[in-house]
């Protein structure tokens, strides 16, 4: 394991109960809204909802400050504004300003079921010995189509290379084990998230899975990847995770196809919008 030097990154003094949603966002205005309230909807409390703007361009701020106008003693909405520096700097930003015991991390155009966080904070309240919780989502687009994806059970490592099956906002965490996870990597472009719960894995991470519908992810046009950048971006994960896993001596032939699975996931994500534009040119 490669020596880190970012421990005790979060301040010490927390709010027992507390949920911190961080939401980073570059602007998505319309589905930032229906982000927020599904926090608002949530039957849990207390909240604090902590919206970081990255740099936007369309009016975050008044959509948030609307929001914060109806704060009470158990739900608060808090906006940040920072300098554009990519989502990964802001979800480090809204942990640091953060003071909740658990984390939920919620992307921008991502939802939560309205008991998503109530169900997760009581198990992790009656299973002490664990520090992370996730359950099965929906990913689907704008035009209500949807995919259930579920986990299957197996190792937890290769499942998340693999299937993917383990969404960001799936997962509820312990501050203790954001705080020994560290940072997000600032460094990397794609597959944040899979780095991230990697690491927390590899630190020690007890991660349990409980079969319920925690969200909705969507999926859209802006979320489309290049092979160019793709390419040295996943090049930049598999040396880093290679050396991590060596260590470990978990860098087997298994784990070699793990990571050619993402690799051909990433391939087919590229290459299939280019695919369907030349043949609906051509068609035309």
């Amino acid at each position: 394991m490669q020596q880190r030097n970012f421990k005790n990154w979060l301040p010490d003094d927390f709010n027992i109960g507390v949920v911190s949603v961080i939401i980073p966002t570059y602007n998505r205005v319309s589905l930032l809204k229906e982000a927020i309230e599904s926090i608002v909807q949530q039957s849990y409390r207390p909240i604090e909802c902590i919206v970081i703007d990255d740099g936007s361009t369309e009016d975050v701020r008044s959509l948030v400050e609307g929001f914060s106008r109806n704060n009470s003693d158990d739900f608060e909405v808090k906006y940040i504004l920072q300098q554009n520096a990519g989502s990964q700097v802001a979800r480090n930003n809204g942990t640091r300003a953060s003071c909740g015991e658990y984390i939920q991390y919620l992307d921008s155009d991502d939802r939560l079921t309205p008991d998503k966080l109530a169900k997760q904070v009581a198990f992790l309240q009656q299973h002490l010995s664990y520090d992370a919780i996730f359950g099965d989502w929906v990913k689907g687009d704008l035009v209500n189509n949807e995919e259930v994806l579920a986990y299957a059970g197996e190792d937890l490592i290769k499942q998340m290379l693999t299937e993917r099956c383990v969404a960001n906002f799936s997962m509820l965490m312990t501050r203790s084990l954001v705080n020994k996870i560290g940072p997000w990597d600032e460094g990397l472009r794609r597959y944040q998230e899979i780095d991230y719960h990697l690491r927390g894995l590899v630190e020690g991470g007890s991660y349990a899975h409980e079969k319920m519908n925690t969200g909705l992810h969507r999926v859209h046009g802006s979320s489309r990847i290049t092979t160019t950048t793709g390419a040295l971006d996943i090049l930049h994960f598999y040396k880093k995770w290679e050396n991590e896993l060596s260590v470990l001596n978990r860098f087997d032939e298994e784990m070699k196809k793990a990571f050619a699975a993402l690799y051909l996931w990433f391939f087919y994500a590229a290459t299939l919008p280019i695919y369907i534009n030349r043949t609906s040119t051509s068609v035309e």
